[in-house]
């Protein structure tokens, strides 16, 4: 079939034209209107702040929903991974509170131990995938570790220990810091 064609084929029998009438006809055809209309109001259909850049350590960003988080309960809000200046991949747990932490090496894998810790959001239990970055992690995933405590487990690409600090923010959240040295 021609493209010339297309025009001529009844509205109900689109879809079987090949070509650009078929391909932005129907569904397709109103998620592209939608889109280039949502482009033209400035919005990107998300009801979340544009200017929300995350939980970083040393910002006045707060977690989600922090106006939830029992005040009575150690909380991890958020972990987060960055990539300092030097080299050095650091990877932070944001809790409501200061926190008793151990640790744990085994083969190929590095535990940062929180004790009597909850997890505020299911969105914390995603995985901080990090394999493309330079460093020796190549994931990090939050999980839980009997009863009352939290482990943060990295999966370890190369065999070192990390440095780990904790400190509170001016936000008022404590931070716990894993930091590993630059890869050879």
């Amino acid at each position: 079939m021609d493209l010339d064609q297309c025009p001529k084929i009844p509205a109900s029998e689109r879809n079987l034209c090949p070509g650009p009438i078929a391909r932005y006809s129907g569904v397709v055809g109103r998620t592209w209107w939608i889109a280039m209309l949502a482009i033209a109001l400035g919005t990107t259909g998300s009801t979340a702040s544009a200017d929300y850049e995350g939980v970083s350590p040393g910002s006045d960003n707060p977690p989600p929903r922090a106006d939830e988080i029992p005040p009575d309960v150690l909380m991890l809000t958020w972990p987060g991974f960055v990539m300092r200046k030097e080299g050095r991949s650091c990877f932070f747990v944001q809790t409501s509170k200061p926190v008793e932490v151990a640790t744990k090496k085994s083969a190929g894998q590095f535990e940062l131990v929180m004790r009597n810790t909850d997890v505020f959001l299911e969105n914390n239990y995603r995985p901080l995938e990090t394999e493309y970055f330079n460093t020796p992690v190549t994931r990090a995933t939050v999980q839980r570790k009997g009863k009352n405590d939290v482990v943060m487990v990295f999966e370890m690409r190369d065999d070192v220990t990390p440095t780990i600090k904790q400190k509170k923010g001016k936000d008022g959240f404590n931070y716990v810091f894993v930091e590993f040295d630059p890869r050879p």
